[in-house]
């Protein structure tokens, strides 16, 4: 406390010092009812209200099948199948030409069987903006259903704006529909 402080407190009356030490108190309470209580208080009211909306959801979630009803319903269609690597290689590089990015290279990888699936990798660089890469991504996603993302790095490029990607992309096919 300086001593300019410390002297004004001094020569004030009881009773001033007193509501001074009072407002200090009421102060310091109200910003810990801001700041450790009001806040927790108001999260938890915002998750009851987003559990109370998931309850009559699930109050209306189908009941489950019995066991011989599970016969009779029709058969799922077919699942798509993957394309070939060369046809990959060549829809997702007219993909990422159509979306503005420059593929340095695509090498099909490996193929591998994994819970049932016959995976196909083909690992892919390219470079361009990211609203490009983006692009390019959602292109793969919405016109390959069969077709995933593996793996993606993403880093800067010699030349600031652009950025270079590696991606490797998994084609996955039954293991009977070979």
């Amino acid at each position: 406390m300086t001593p300019s402080l410390r002297q004004a407190l001094a020569a004030m009356p009881a009773r001033q010092l007193n509501l001074v030490a009072i407002g200090t108190v009421a102060i310091a309470a109200a910003l810990m009812w801001t700041l450790a209580i009001r806040a927790p208080l108001a999260a938890l009211r915002q998750q009851q209200v987003r559990l109370a909306a998931l309850q009559p959801a699930q109050a209306h979630a189908p009941a489950p099948l019995p066991a011989g009803a599970a016969a009779a319903l029709p058969p799922l269609p077919p699942l798509p199948s993957a394309p070939a690597p060369l046809a990959l290689i060549a829809a997702a590089g007219a993909a990422a030409r159509t979306a503005g990015l420059t593929v340095g290279g695509a090498v099909p990888g490996p193929e591998r069987s994994i819970a049932g699936l016959r995976e196909q990798t083909l690992d892919i660089e390219a470079s361009g903006s990211y609203g490009a890469i983006l692009e390019w991504l959602d292109g793969i996603e919405t016109h390959q259903p069969a077709v995933g993302i593996v793996r993606l790095n993403l880093r800067a490029a010699q030349e600031e704006p652009r950025r270079v990607v590696q991606l490797q992309l998994g084609a996955y096919e039954a293991e009977a529909a070979r």
